[in-house]
């Protein structure tokens, strides 16, 4: 999961995440990059996140609305320290998604990023079904037709990010971003090795070209490549709509930008 954190600098420069991001990121399930309320809509377009979280000390929705009123499709969770019913109610009914107390346990913060990303994404479950293929999210496995696909953790990865972007094209650079975000990169060559090794492992499945690469671009999940057999047919011709991004890759570290620069803290 890929995460906007925009930090409430008005007191001391202050923009460090709550202890629930902070637990999070340390411990692999987030990629966590941290800003301050300045350029946060240039931040958004700019950049692929899947949520995006502002910390507050008090709930105050202008930067929210400013986010809504630029048609920023991004997925929006406030923390705030304290807030009163109405503060949240006002907050939800602006278009925030989830408004959340700062003394949050992490394991419930993480579930409810979770369920916000999954839910943009049009998915109701932590399995996720693409005709013969199911990703199971919370034991990290993928199966064709009932039967378990030897992956990497690493190609793991890649699997459910495509499978949670489908229909979007995903550049090396992006992917590279998700998978490594807070550790040191490696060169892009990588992604299409794995990209070549998952290939061969769903050839062995009957599942030819389950990706589609776009030159220059980057790569796309093939979702006619999973339909079963006999229904191929009648989807042949159908097509559909892109969804916008999201992710729930397993990644390490937390990030700090501001309008000069860009570096990593952990």
């Amino acid at each position: 999961m890929r995460l906007l954190c925009i930090g409430d600098n008005s007191t001391h420069g202050d923009i460090r995440p709550c202890h629930g991001l902070a637990e999070a990121a340390v411990e692999g399930a987030l990629s966590l990059t941290m800003s301050g309320p300045e350029g946060v809509v240039e931040t958004l377009r700019r950049s692929q996140y899947d949520i995006a979280v502002i910390q507050q000390a008090r709930a105050d929705t202008r930067l929210l609305r400013h986010i809504r009123n630029s048609r920023i499709p991004t997925p929006v969770m406030m923390i705030v320290r304290t807030s009163t019913p109405q503060e949240v109610a006002e907050t939800l009914s602006i278009g925030a998604d989830d408004c959340v107390s700062a003394a949050i346990e992490p394991v419930e913060l993480l579930a409810r990023l979770r369920a916000i990303v999954r839910r943009t994404g049009g998915h109701d479950s932590l399995n996720l079904h693409v005709g013969r293929m199911v990703v199971n999210v919370d034991r990290r496995q993928v199966r064709i037709d009932d039967r378990p696909l030897p992956l990497t953790p690493r190609e793991y990865d890649v699997v459910e990010l495509l499978t949670l972007r489908k229909n979007q094209v995903l550049s090396k650079e992006a992917l590279l971003d998700n998978l490594y975000a807070g550790q040191e990169e490696p060169h892009g060559k990588i992604i299409d090795v794995m990209i070549c090794k998952i290939r061969k492992k769903l050839r062995d499945f009957g599942i030819v070209d389950p990706f589609i690469t776009q030159w220059g671009i980057g790569y796309r999940l093939n979702e006619q490549a999973f339909i079963p057999l006999g229904a191929r047919t009648a989807h042949s011709a159908s097509t559909t709509p892109a969804s916008r991004e999201t992710s729930l890759p397993v990644t390490r570290g937390i990030n700090v930008i501001s309008p000069a620069t860009k570096m990593d803290v952990l």
